[in-house]
Order: structure tokens, then C-alpha cells, then sequence
């Protein structure tokens, strides 16, 4: 019994241990903001603060009007810089799948949580509506595991508390990420596909894509720094500014995101004064979001921003947002229907109709669907113009009027069910180079529940001989009783 309570304390330090996480190797990758397989794409006056590049492919466009914080040579178009942090993207994407001491089960939407550190994994897709809190220190690694999709909705937040840091969270996604319009996140993304980061949506953290593209639209991204090892995080050095555009009748959402130091933070305005607007702009003193629908004249508005973290540590800047009249504005929406009722044999082919429109004063250019289909469901067709890869559909519908007939498109997507029983949702979204005000409407759900149908058991050739001889028989010592009756 003795040597029992002495091993009992010794068990549970050792579980203790095996569960805490070290931060995933990034390599070379760890100076990129964004780093493609395939293109770099931008739109609107996104802000970076890191190194951008693609690799094998060499297109990087929209900068400018984009910007990078350290210069253009921070720019890898397809070159070696690029490739060598490919690699490692590799080599960091396969740490972060393969890691399974311990993991938390986790499913559908994270939203409304709060997590301590460790490995957590989800075998579909993984949302996040409204907040998720990660709490800890400085020292804390979180790690999720999606084997699916990881999309966060419209206006949501990854918070950190305890002093948790950016730099030791990593999104491993099995498909494709997208970022929601004027949502918050902190962590670097790990994508086999593909990463969108839509309309004003803020990047504490990376966005890597191993094979697909990286889309960005109005954003501000900050490299959060090398992971922390020790018990203090770097020092409160600076941080990024708000987005710098905002049209005039639009509704405005950024961050002020703080460069190191130790959360929680508190935001100010020092100086100067922020755009009018109506409903008025206000900077959220504990989260840095600053939220606002300009009115008024179309100018520059340059004001002070202080920051200090709970290390007494400060920092004061100032930051410029150019309000202008938009001289375009769309509307595009997206419903997604599917069989009625809603229910459907496993393994089989399912048929959803997607339709987009366009209710908005201008037309609406570079219009794009994207659907990623949930885990266990496989591509078969839809109609053109759309191409799949890995998991993810992708229409390009150029440019839709704003009336008319052709302000409406319709896709048909086929694709074979998951193979289990239980429900599943398939989610399509819409976007559009034109600015659009109301995002609401942007994305759609469609909820299946498949049955499996219990199998019939079947015979082999070798069975179905047994089977035969045994009647054979059967017939024989029926035929022998009766002869031996008479």
C-alpha cells in the first residue's frame, strides 16, 4: 500500500506531462504572415507585418493597393526563399498531424468555449461562431487537429487570456480554412488546400497553404513571432494599426493587434480624432476592436493609439483611416437546397442546388462560390464553371449585373454521402471583389442525415456448395426413414 501512494503522485505527474504539448517546428516558415502553393491573391488595402510568398506557383497580386510592413523585398514570388519554406510548411504540417498524446475529442462549432492548452482534434470540419476563449500562460501550446475544414463565422473571435500568445497556437486543417468577414484570429493555420481570410478579417497569427491559394481582402495580418518556450513572453514591442480604408455607409470592423507582451491587454485613443460616423466609431478598450459606420467627409483621420499589457510594458502610435464614397456596391447572396426530405441513404449520390444573386446597386464582380465538402463525402460533378480539389468545390462566376435575370446563377453539385449514418452539414459561401455591405446573406447550410441500410449476408462459392451438399443429404436421410417405415 505504501509503495501504491508513492507511485499514485509519480502516475499523475507523468500523465500530466505526456499531455502538456511542445510548440510545432516551423522553420523557415516562422518569418511568413502568408506563404501559397498556388497563387497569393489580394484585394482592398490589406497590411502585413511578415514576409509573403508562393511556391511551386509565382503569382502574387494586389500588392499594392496591399502593403507589406518590411518592404517589398519581403515579397517571394516563387523563389527559393519561398521554396525552402514550403518544405518546412511539410515537415510542420506532418508534426502537427501527427502528434497523439492525449488528444480532446472536439466537434461542429467551438464558439461560446473556453480551452485550456493541449492537443485537440476533430475527425470532420470544426467552426467558430461568436467567441472562443483559450486560456493559460505564456508558456501554453494549443494544437488542434481538423480533418475537415475549419471555417469561423462573420464577426467571430479567438480570444486569449492567462497571457496565452498567438505564437503557440496552430490550426492543422486536413482541407481548407476561411476566415469570416471582420472576424478576429489568432494562430498560425496549417492548411493542406487552401486559406481565405474574407473582408476585414484580422490574422493574429499565419496563413499557410501547402497546395492551394491564399486570398486575402482588407486585412490586417501580423506575424505573432518565433513560439514561447520560456515563462515570460517577449516584450510589448509595438502593434499593427486598424485597417486603413473604410467607404463612407459601410460598416467598419478591425483590430488593433499588440506585437508580444502579456495578455490581457487595455486600448486607448491617445490623440487626434476617429472618423464620424453613425453608428459612431469606438475602439473597445480590453480587445482592441474598433467598430464604426463612417458619414461625413471623405478624408484621412489620423489618431493616436496607446496599448499596455499586464507587464506595465507601453506602446504609443499613430493610425490613419482614409474614409472615401464607394463608388460601387453589391449584394451577393447564396442559398443552398437538397433533397426533400432532408434524408438520404448512405453512399449514395446526393444532388444540392446552389443559387446566387445579386441585389446590390452595382454589379457584382469576380463573384466566387466555395464549398467544402464535410469529411466521408466525395466530388462527383457540377456545372461549369466549377473545378474541385481536395475536398473543396470552387465556381468562378465573373461578373453577375444588378438586375435583370442574369443577376441570378444556379450550380448543380453532385456528390456521393458519407458512407456512416448520422447528420452532416455541407456549407457553401459567396464573395465578391465588389464591395458588399451586407454579409449575412453570404454563406448557406444544408443539414442531411444519411442512414446506413444493415447489409444481407451472402454466400460463397464454397458455401454455397456446403449449402447444397446439406440439402443433398438432408433429402437422402429423409428418403432412407421412409424405406425403413415400410
Amino acid at each position: 500500500m505504501k509503495k501504491l501512494l508513492v507511485l499514485l503522485p509519480c502516475m499523475a505527474f507523468s500523465v500530466y506531462l505526456q499531455a502538456a504539448q511542445s510548440p510545432v517546428t516551423l522553420g523557415s516558415t516562422v518569418i511568413f504572415a502568408a506563404l501559397a502553393g498556388s497563387t497569393l491573391t489580394n484585394t482592398g488595402p490589406t497590411v502585413v507585418d511578415g514576409d509573403i510568398g508562393v511556391w511551386p506557383g509565382s503569382a502574387i497580386t494586389g500588392f499594392p493597393p496591399g502593403s507589406v510592413v518590411a518592404g517589398t523585398t519581403h515579397i517571394h514570388a516563387g523563389d527559393g526563399a519561398a521554396a525552402t519554406a514550403q518544405g518546412d510548411l511539410t515537415t510542420a504540417y506532418l508534426d502537427a498531424a501527427g502528434r497523439n498524446v492525449a488528444p480532446i475529442t472536439v466537434a461542429g462549432d467551438l464558439g461560446g468555449q473556453t480551452l485550456a492548452a493541449g492537443l485537440y482534434k476533430s475527425t470532420s470540419s470544426l467552426g467558430i461562431t461568436g467567441v472562443l476563449t483559450l486560456n493559460g500562460t505564456a508558456n501554453s501550446v494549443f494544437i488542434f487537429q481538423i480533418a475537415s475544414a475549419l471555417t469561423t463565422a462573420t464577426g467571430s473571435q479567438v480570444a486569449l487570456t492567462g497571457g496565452v500568445t498567438a505564437a503557440n497556437i496552430f490550426w492543422q486543417v486536413g482541407s481548407s480554412a476561411t476566415l469570416g468577414t471582420y472576424s478576429f484570429f489568432n494562430g498560425t493555420i496549417l492548411a493542406q488546400a487552401s486559406v481565405t481570410v474574407a473582408t476585414g478579417a484580422v490574422l493574429n497569427g499565419r496563413a499557410l497553404a501547402r497546395t492551394g491559394a491564399v486570398t486575402l481582402d482588407s486585412n490586417s495580418m501580423v506575424n505573432p513571432g518565433a513560439p514561447v518556450t520560456g515563462p515570460t513572453p517577449p516584450a510589448l514591442s509595438g502593434f499593427t494599426c486598424p485597417v486603413g480604408a473604410a467607404l463612407v455607409g459601410v460598416a467598419y470592423n478591425s483590430f488593433v493587434v499588440p506585437m508580444g507582451g502579456t495578455s490581457p491587454y487595455t486600448f486607448s485613443i491617445a490623440s487626434g480624432s476617429l472618423p464620424p460616423g453613425s453608428p459612431a466609431f469606438n475602439l473597445n478598450t480590453s480587445t482592441g476592436d474598433l467598430t464604426g459606420t463612417p458619414t461625413g467627409a471623405t478624408l484621412a483621420y489620423i489618431f493616436g493609439v496607446n496599448v499596455t499589457d499586464s507587464a506595465s510594458g507601453s506602446v504609443s502610435a499613430n493610425c490613419t483611416i482614409a474614409v472615401t464614397a464607394p463608388a460601387d456596391q453589391a449584394d451577393v447572396s447564396i442559398v443552398k437546397s437538397g433533397p426533400i426530405p432532408p434524408t438520404v441513404a448512405a453512399n449514395t449520390n446526393i444532388t444540392y442546388t446552389i443559387v446566387v444573386r445579386n441585389a446590390g446597386p452595382s454589379a457584382a464582380a469576380g463573384v466566387t462560390v466555395t464549398d467544402i465538402l464535410p469529411a466521408g463525402t466525395t466530388f462527383v460533378s457540377a456545372t461549369s464553371p466549377c473545378s474541385s480539389s481536395i475536398g473543396t468545390v470552387t465556381c468562378s462566376l465573373g461578373t453577375m449585373p444588378s438586375s435583370g435575370s442574369a443577376s441570378s446563377a444556379t450550380i448543380t453539385l453532385v456528390v456521393v454521402g458519407p458512407s456512416s449514418s448520422g447528420p452532416f452539414d455541407n456549407t457553401a459561401t459567396v464573395v465578391s471583389t465588389t464591395p458588399d455591405p451586407n454579409t449575412a446573406n453570404n454563406r448557406s447550410t444544408y443539414t442531411l442525415t444519411a442512414t446506413a441500410t444493415a447489409s444481407v449476408p451472402t454466400l460463397s462459392t464454397l458455401g454455397l456448395a456446403l449449402l447444397a451438399l446439406l440439402l443433398l443429404l438432408a433429402g437422402c436421410s429423409a428418403r432412407f426413414r421412409r424405406k425403413a417405415r415400410v
